[in-house]
């Protein structure tokens, strides 16, 4: 049944005049396991990454094609906000981007519905084991007057402020975990798919570096197309956001994350 509802969604978006027949998608080239892999601008052919997956089928059952690109975070959200591109991922909920950018929304238009969310994942605290670093949840100790490191262009940064909890931004992981390592920053907070690939345990270059709990937040990561695609495709869009949903809600998703244990 579902499957018929799919392709009758994807007849009727077919037929609509002015349909784009490509989605034009940007993410970083920078490895988010299981949801993708690879750090150069090529997207990998055999192990792509569970959100690739993903939207690939979701694509398919509208019956419109994908082309990805890989750029750095900060140059992807302006490809978006000038209409460059038609979208970006994972791209947590923060009002700044809401101004050039369209979320999937409630029926108020305002909320960001979290059932149309490509995935959920946590940002923590990273510091050296031997540092006496601790976080409660409310206050990070041991920091001994140094600042936080974070990626710049990364929405923690809202979090960090309301914590009063001063930060200095890079570019890149590897820049962060380096002044972490040198002890330059008391600790790093990053997503924490993000930091795994760099660390001991999981085959990486960096030793002694360990995850401080409680998380610092847990969020949403959604598909945000920009405003010029949204409104020139507005049912295809949803579509897109509907498919999502629909995906990880089916037993395929299933199948697909067991593809990357």
């Amino acid at each position: 049944m579902l499957r018929f509802c799919s392709a009758v969604v994807a007849t009727l978006l077919f037929a609509l005049p002015g349909r784009a027949d490509t989605i034009h998608l940007v993410y970083e080239p920078v490895e988010n396991p299981p949801r993708y892999y690879g750090t150069t601008a090529k997207v990998p052919k055999d192990r792509p990454g569970v959100t690739i997956e993903v939207f690939r089928e979701a694509a398919r059952r509208l019956n419109v094609s994908l082309d990805f690109e890989r750029v750095p975070w900060n140059r992807g959200l302006f490809m978006v906000e000038t209409g460059e591109v038609d979208g970006i991922f994972h791209a947590s909920y923060h009002p700044e981007r809401a101004e050039f950018g369209v979320y999937p929304t409630l029926a108020d238009g305002k909320t960001p519905d979290e059932s149309r969310a490509v995935f959920f994942q946590s940002y923590s605290f990273y510091a050296r084991r031997e540092a006496g670093v601790s976080f409660d949840g409310r206050r990070l100790r041991g920091t001994q007057g140094r600042a936080v490191a974070v990626t710049r262009g990364y929405s923690i940064t809202s979090e960090l402020k309301a914590l009063g909890i001063p930060f200095e931004e890079e570019r890149t992981q590897t820049l962060n975990l380096a002044k972490l390592d040198n002890g330059r920053v008391a600790a790093y907070a990053e997503l924490d798919n993000m930091i795994a690939p760099y660390l001991a345990d999981n085959g990486g270059p960096f030793t002694g570096i360990v995850m401080l709990r409680p998380a610092i937040s847990v969020k949403a990561y959604y598909l945000l197309f920009s405003k010029s695609f949204h409104k020139n495709n507005t049912k295809l869009a949803d579509a897109f956001w509907n498919e999502i949903r629909a995906i990880n809600r089916s037993p395929l998703i299933g199948e697909i994350i067991g593809k990357y244990r």
